[in-house]
């Protein structure tokens, strides 16, 4: 499958999946506007691209049947494997940049082995990571506790966007840890989209110089508060960045 083949599915599954709010999400007015401009950017003509919306509307709750009847293609599955589990901000972002890149070089857009791995970004992995969350526990005790907040619940190995949970309420905490006093630090796609859906009840906790002299920062609703740097991956599992400077 050529690379302007994909964009033009990839346009076409995003239109189908977000329905009006992808029209409202890349500023089009209607879906023949869309179909249109899409058109002329991936070479192929507005009514191919409203069709193949029309064949990934099978799949979506959108109120659309679409082409029910007809068997999605491999290369529309494809696209599904490959993009199905991306979150909603992180897709917009995918197509703005698929919409305004005129030359479609594979570098610039998200297929292959497209994009190197940043090398001054601190991952919250292994013992900063472990260490960042002991120190958020022996914190909280010291903290929370005294003012009867209420239990903290350990919810790192359950895969829920979060670390950590308050007993009976629905305030969470992410945990990031610093190597050293700068830096930066990454949210997993789905971190991320649970940060959004949680807004105000979502508290990130950036601990800094973690080994040496620990510098606890609590930012309650970062996805309002901060704009982070999307990168990609190979495997297409995107991280959302923030440097240090921006918290």
């Amino acid at each position: 499958m050529n690379l302007n083949k994909k964009c033009m599915l990839l346009f076409s599954y995003y239109l189908s999946k977000y329905n009006k709010r992808a029209l409202m999400n890349l500023n089009y007015d209607t879906y023949k506007e869309a179909y249109n401009d899409a058109g002329k950017r991936f070479g192929y003509k507005p009514n191919t691209i409203k069709n193949r919306r029309d064949d990934f509307d099978s799949i979506h709750d959108n109120g659309r049947n679409g082409w029910y009847q007809k068997e999605l293609s491999k290369n529309s599955l494809e696209i599904i494997d490959t993009f199905g589990h991306i979150s909603e901000d992180a897709m917009t972002e995918i197509v703005r940049e698929l919409l305004s890149n005129n030359e479609y070089q594979v570098s610039n857009i998200p297929f292959g082995s497209l994009f190197t791995e940043p090398s001054k970004i601190s991952y919250n992995r292994g013992l900063t990571g472990k260490k960042a969350e002991l120190l958020f526990m022996e914190y909280f005790k010291q903290n929370y506790n005294n003012l009867n907040q209420g239990k903290l619940v350990d919810t790192r190995d359950e895969g829920c966007g979060y670390d950590f949970k308050l007993e009976d309420t629905s305030i969470v905490f992410e945990v990031k840890g610093l190597s050293s006093k700068d830096g930066g630090i990454s949210f997993t796609d789905k971190e991320w989209a649970t940060a959004k859906e949680k807004a105000g009840d979502y508290n990130l906790v950036v601990i800094s110089d973690v080994f040496t002299s620990p510098n606890i920062k609590l930012i309650n609703n970062p996805y309002k508060t901060i704009t982070p740097t999307k990168r990609y991956y190979s495997t297409l599992s995107i991280m959302w960045s923030i440097q240090s400077k921006k918290l």
